[in-house]
């Protein structure tokens, strides 16, 4: 066992960064890309950019972004942050340059590292961005931009004279903006503690954890669920730039992977590997999904190939990553009929998060009733950024509304119904997305489904589905249609089928509606 820091006396990261360096400092922090980096020269790594950051002019709360694939040096950037007091803008590397230059404009980021494939989006938006001084290329040369080994070339390595706060923030995760323009979620270094250690826990995972990262960082679920959570207990992170499903496979069986998360989609092209099962993954202890459902059967073959070690995880960028847990117990399939129920909830809440169902005002509802989740915790965001109407509209009474509905069960499992925003309006009648998806995916020729509302000139809103069929099968609009009509009420029922060869996802591989309703408008002209 290596020494472990008490919880209650954590409460910001440069604590663990700090606590690993001198304790572990030759234990493996880091890999990638044949890259092998220990705790003693993370650190090291980490203050050289925390010092050659301060020799720009940038002092403690000031904003540094990264637009990058995941990378060592892109986990190097977020410790920086940490240790310098420095607040790091992730940037989704999918966005189109107006949609950047947006985040940066309203973040007021000082610095951007970016991977010169990027370099063309980043030189477009420059001139839109004032506030933007500093431009650092993390490979190749470009010509507007410092080469990254060059910008630390004369940076000392010793740890900086910076006190760090709980209440300092450390990261600023923009949405996705759906409805609207993105917002930044403030997360600080309590927020951060707070879910690491409750994660730890609540997903059992051991000091010799060994994390893979294929979920890209600039999400909170890569960045803090896991690998920020792995330097809590010191363990090693493994990153990938990128999610392929064979890849994976071989890198869970060559570094002895203990511990992984997923998007659904993922696993569903894991499962469609095939031979999959060659591999060896028995070192696997806890493999986690979560952010969209995940269909019985599909979780039966999941449990096939990957053994008694699914969990679910439910949480969101606002709630700082994980704050429920459906445990991998529950995932047991000889287990009685109630709890084989239960694998349609994303779990209970777990450690220090506390949950509630409540009606929109705030009243908690009765179990089995519809409402909205709501948490109360140390890892609820500090608010968005330069936003007080959003933040009080999502805060209420230390109460963060998530928009997420759901009903919740006597022993308080959580069953998910979608998202508020996305609740189609037929008549006087509400329909949720996600229960017709879930019939749809109980259909042997269906791989992927979404449902989203089209406009009805009798009904106002009716559903639509848009759907990818499995290798191999064959299926018609007509038969889905009868699977569901054998299943929902017919109001329920789909008004359509679209079939796609791919459902538009983001980068995570979470299926986007953004891109749902683009297709509807297409698919109706």
């Amino acid at each position: 066992m290596r020494p472990t820091m008490p919880a209650q006396s954590i409460n910001t990261f440069d604590q663990i960064i700090r606590h690993n360096a001198q304790m572990i400092p030759d234990r493996v922090a880091s890999q990638f890309d044949g890259s092998v980096v220990t705790y003693g020269a993370l650190d090291r790594r980490s203050n050289r950019i925390v010092n050659a950051l301060s020799e720009l002019g940038l002092a403690k709360g000031d904003r540094i972004a990264f637009l990058s694939r995941n990378s060592h040096i892109y986990i190097e950037g977020i410790l920086a942050a940490a240790t310098g007091g420095f607040v790091l803008t992730t940037l989704n590397f999918l966005l189109k340059p107006d949609e950047l230059s947006y985040i940066l404009r309203h973040s007021g980021a000082r610095v951007i590292f970016f991977q010169p494939e990027f370099a063309e989006a980043v030189g477009a938006i420059r001139s839109n961005c004032p506030e933007l001084k500093y431009f650092i290329s993390l490979g190749d040369p470009v010509n507007f931009a410092w080469d990254y080994s060059a910008f630390l070339a004369a940076a000392s390595d010793k740890g900086p004279p910076v006190v760090v706060y709980e209440d300092d923030l450390l990261l600023l995760v923009y949405t996705s903006g759906t409805t609207g323009q993105p917002k930044g979620v403030m997360l600080n270094h309590r927020n951060v503690c707070t879910n690491v250690i409750d994660s730890a826990r609540g997903v059992e995972l051991s000091d010799d954890t060994v994390n893979l990262n294929v979920c890209p960082l600039y999400h909170v679920a890569a960045t803090v669920f896991q690998t920020l959570t792995t330097y809590y207990l010191g363990g090693t992170s493994v990153t990938l730039d990128r999610f392929d499903p064979v890849t994976v496979l071989e890198t869970i069986e060559r570094e002895k992977i203990t511990y992984l998360f997923l998007v659904p989609t993922m696993l569903f092209r894991m499962l469609e590997v095939p031979d999959a099962d060659r591999h060896d993954l028995s070192s696997l202890r806890r493999v986690g999904y979560g952010a969209a459902p995940m269909p019985l059967d599909r979780l039966k073959r999941a449990i096939a190939l990957f053994g008694p070690t699914l969990f679910q995880g439910y949480g969101l960028t606002e709630s700082t990553a994980n704050i429920v847990i459906l445990g991998p117990e529950i995932h047991d399939l000889r287990a009685p009929a109630r709890d084989l129920e239960r694998l349609k909830s994303c779990g209970r809440a777990h450690s220090g998060h506390e949950l509630s169902i409540m009606d929109d005002n705030g009243v908690e509802v009765p179990y089995r009733e519809i409402g909205e989740i709501c948490v109360r915790s140390d890892s609820v965001m500090a608010g968005y950024w330069r936003d007080p109407e959003n933040t009080a509209k999502a805060i209420r009474d230390g109460w963060l509304r998530t928009g997420d509905m759901a009903y919740m069960d006597e022993e308080r499992y959580i069953f998910i119904v979608g998202r508020r925003n996305d609740m189609i309006k037929r008549g006087g009648e509400k329909i949720y997305p996600q229960e017709i998806e879930d019939i749809l995916f109980d259909h042997p020729a269906v791989l992927e489904a979404a449902v989203c509302g089209v406009a009805d000139a009798h009904w106002g809103e009716s559903p639509r589905a848009y759907i990818v069929v499995r290798p191999g099968y064959q299926v018609s609009d007509h038969d889905l249609l009868a699977h569901c009509a054998d299943r929902l009420p017919r109001f329920k029922c789909p008004q359509g089928v679209v079939f796609l060869p791919e459902l538009p996802k983001t980068s995570s591989g979470k299926i986007t509606r953004t891109g749902l309703e683009q297709l509807k408008i297409s698919c109706s002209n």
